[in-house]
């Protein structure tokens, strides 16, 4: 059972002012009134020490409002103009003499219609969640460690279906639904299944221009579940056929900078650390300008959170936090092989959630 009222009160002692306001208007912060009240829809949330939680929405989301933020003890209110002038309205009515929101989270419209209708001053913080949600309780964990074992399942049963000839949105598409009927509401994102020369292009989408399977190609998954809330993100390659020279090479590359990264996450290891240790196995053996993204990334709600695992990283770890470990190498005109695992941190090392196998290139269809 989620104990919204901590968060809400981390939240508050974390902001310089008396009341937080996050707003959801067609997908502009929907983790932010899920993090904090379970509700999926939209509308503008007000959260104060004395009052808690006050979710303004309109007629089209009251009801499922009020069953998916029972357990949060949210006050629902239904409002035509929850989104500026009954906002202004209500901020005023509770007195606060100011109003703290996430300026990574709204649109300059929205502050500058605010500013000009609201006598209370109006505090721009980057993203005062995004550090609170950083750190994983155990019950997020456990959200997050299904996402993944829900991957892993779809995954595995894809790969007997798979056959020369398949394109790539024809296998992202059995995927996706193999991986709704496992019990996620949704993928994670955009799958990118991706075939030969495609394979080293990093966020390829199979919708555009899919490609058919050919013998002999390299065959990569980005791919994710989210199941209540929370994705996982997991990526692995295989080849279709038998794979030659190269792509064993390449793989067993990645599979070994993929190791060391993982070795390298514990709590206290800096970003730019972690980073390093997958980096310099790819680096030393000549590929280092074929591995231009960071390691990895924060995962949870989002798909990309805090912290992050790369070159320029000023994050420390700290245990509780979820991390991607992704290094790849990717050649133009050949492909590429990336091998991605979610990692909780703990206090001697890492757990890995992502389960599927990986210790060799696979061979399908």
């Amino acid at each position: 059972m989620v104990d919204y009222g901590k968060r809400w009160e981390s939240l508050i002692k974390g902001i310089d002012a008396p009341m937080f306001v996050a707003v959801n208007y067609e997908g502009s912060d929907k983790v932010s009134l899920r993090y904090l009240t379970g509700f999926t829809g939209e509308g503008s949330l007000l959260l104060t020490a004395e009052r808690g939680a006050v979710l303004l929405t309109d007629s089209r989301y009251v009801e499922q409002a009020q069953r998916e933020t029972a357990e949060a003890g949210v006050e629902v209110r239904e409002l035509v103009t929850w989104l500026n002038s009954g906002l202004v309205e209500e901020i005023a009515s509770s007195g606060a003499c100011c109003a703290a929101f996430a300026s990574a989270r709204v649109t300059h419209r929205w502050v500058e219609q605010l500013e000009a209708k609201l006598e209370a001053r109006l505090v721009s913080l980057p993203d005062p969640l995004s550090a609170q949600r950083a750190v994983k309780l155990p019950d997020e964990v456990a959200l997050l460690r299904r996402a993944a074992e829900i991957t892993d399942q779809a995954l595995e049963q894809l790969l007997s279906e798979i056959r020369v000839g398949m394109t790539e949105i024809e296998v992202a598409l059995r995927l996706e639904i193999l991986i709704r009927e496992a019990g996620a509401e949704s993928v994670a994102f955009e799958s990118n299944v991706s075939c030969g020369p495609n394979t080293a292009l990093n966020h390829y989408n199979p919708a555009l221009h899919p490609q058919s399977l050919k013998r002999g190609d390299l065959l990569l998954f980005d791919i994710g579940a989210c199941y209540q809330g929370y994705r996982s993100d997991m990526t692995r390659t295989f080849c279709v056929g038998e794979a030659d020279k190269r792509a064993r090479e390449i793989y067993d590359l990645v599979l070994q900078a993929n190791l060391a990264g993982i070795a390298a996450v514990r709590e206290g290891a800096d970003g730019i650390q972690v980073d390093k240790a997958a980096r310099d196995v790819i680096v030393a053996a000549g590929h280092g300008e074929h591995f231009g993204h960071g390691l990895g990334h924060g995962i949870g709600m989002e798909v990309h959170e805090a912290p992050r695992l790369s070159q320029k990283s000023k994050d420390t770890l700290r245990a509780g936090m979820v991390v991607t470990v992704e290094p790849g190498v990717y050649l133009s005109g050949y492909g590429g092989v990336r091998i991605e695992d979610d990692v909780v941190v703990t206090r001697d090392g890492c757990e890995i959630i992502t389960g599927f196998a990986k210790e060799e290139l696979l061979v399908v269809g």
